[in-house]
């Protein structure tokens, strides 16, 4: 009979410890891109968005089910425009309207500024600040947002399905030299000779896929620089990253090329006269998709290495496991150099 009610009471204490779990959750500690600590009570079940590339993961994780608010950035997948916008992009939130969401966790990038984040963390919002386009934080980013949303297999798969196009770039330009590697001119944003220095996002996404940043060294993170001085450093490669608030046909991105092609300072340069003139949608140079980007340049960069590599199809198998899509749209062009 003691043994009976020991063993009784010992199911009821067990029980109890459960609910206290379920209720009150597990406590997460994240370590974010700007070095603060976050703790959160896991699983989080309301979360607002400032950031295109947070809003893709948190999608993949838990098919938006968490997500309350999202910047007018968000804009994939399509069934994210459903919901309440909560600022343009993380530099310009709307902090009002956020508090009135109550939101458990805000995910912003590094636009964010310290005033805004201070004000919803005073709040009681947990802000976690994070960069989306380095190829190793990204995989960290979607691990974090895997265990605060309690959805630690569903983040593995994804981070597993990324970390192997990775891999496949990281082993198959293994083998080559520096002096192998092909020299890059890159400007973005619709802007002629707007380009990216060392240490900036769009550097890191050439770096990874083998090429040379000419304007790697340049003195400041975002240079304007001159046609004269791109045909004097006379790269390998022009590439052109557009935008990503927007969806692109391939129409467009072809129409981006042939302006590159017909500058007439550019003609004598090698990579117009080789034809190595490429443009790549924004959409898959950060985030989940920019895994998909950097396939694209690696191809671009080392064809013969990536003959067997269709960018595009591994975009659709992508697309489909971790949103249930048919992919459409151009991504790059020309897709299929």
């Amino acid at each position: 009979m003691v043994v009976t009610l020991r063993k009784k009471a010992l199911q009821i204490l067990i029980s109890l410890l459960l609910l206290i779990s379920v209720c009150c959750g597990e406590t997460v500690t994240l370590i974010d891109f700007t070095g603060h600590q976050v703790e959160l009570s896991a699983p989080v079940t309301k979360t607002v968005s400032l950031s295109a590339a947070a809003s893709e993961i948190l999608w993949a994780l838990d098919e938006g089910k968490s997500m309350v608010g999202r910047s007018t950035s968000s804009n994939f997948p399509p069934m994210i425009e459903s919901l309440t916008v909560a600022g343009k992009h993380s530099n310009s939130p709307d902090l009002e309207l956020i508090m009135e969401l109550e939101p458990e966790l805000v995910i912003a990038d590094t636009m964010l500024s310290e005033e805004d984040r201070k004000v919803l963390e005073e709040d009681g919002i947990a802000v976690v600040v994070e960069r989306f386009i380095d190829p190793n934080r990204t995989l960290l980013v979607i691990e974090n947002l895997g265990r605060a949303l309690g959805k630690e297999e569903r983040a593995s798969e994804l981070a597993g399905q990324l970390k192997g196009y990775h891999d496949l770039i990281k082993e198959r330009i293994s083998g080559t030299n520096s002096e192998e590697r092909p020299t890059v001119f890159f400007e973005w944003l619709g802007k002629p000779y707007h380009s990216a220095s060392n240490g900036t996002s769009y550097d890191n996404f050439i770096d990874f896929a083998g090429g040379v940043n000419i304007a790697a060294n340049e003195s400041v993170d975002y240079p304007d620089v001159s046609p004269e001085w791109v045909i004097e450093k006379d790269p390998d490669v022009i590439l052109h990253i557009l935008g990503s608030s927007k969806d692109y046909t391939e129409e467009e991105l072809e129409q981006w090329r042939d302006e590159i092609i017909s500058r007439p300072e550019l003609q004598n340069s090698r990579a117009v006269k080789e034809g190595r003139v490429y443009v790549l949608s924004g959409t898959v140079a950060t985030g989940v998709r920019s895994a998909i980007g950097e396939l694209y340049l690696a191809k671009w960069f080392y064809p013969e290495l990536f003959e067997d590599i269709d960018p595009g199809v591994e975009h659709e198998k992508l697309i489909k496991e971790f949103y249930n899509m048919k992919l459409e749209g151009g991504y790059a062009y020309p897709s299929n150099a």
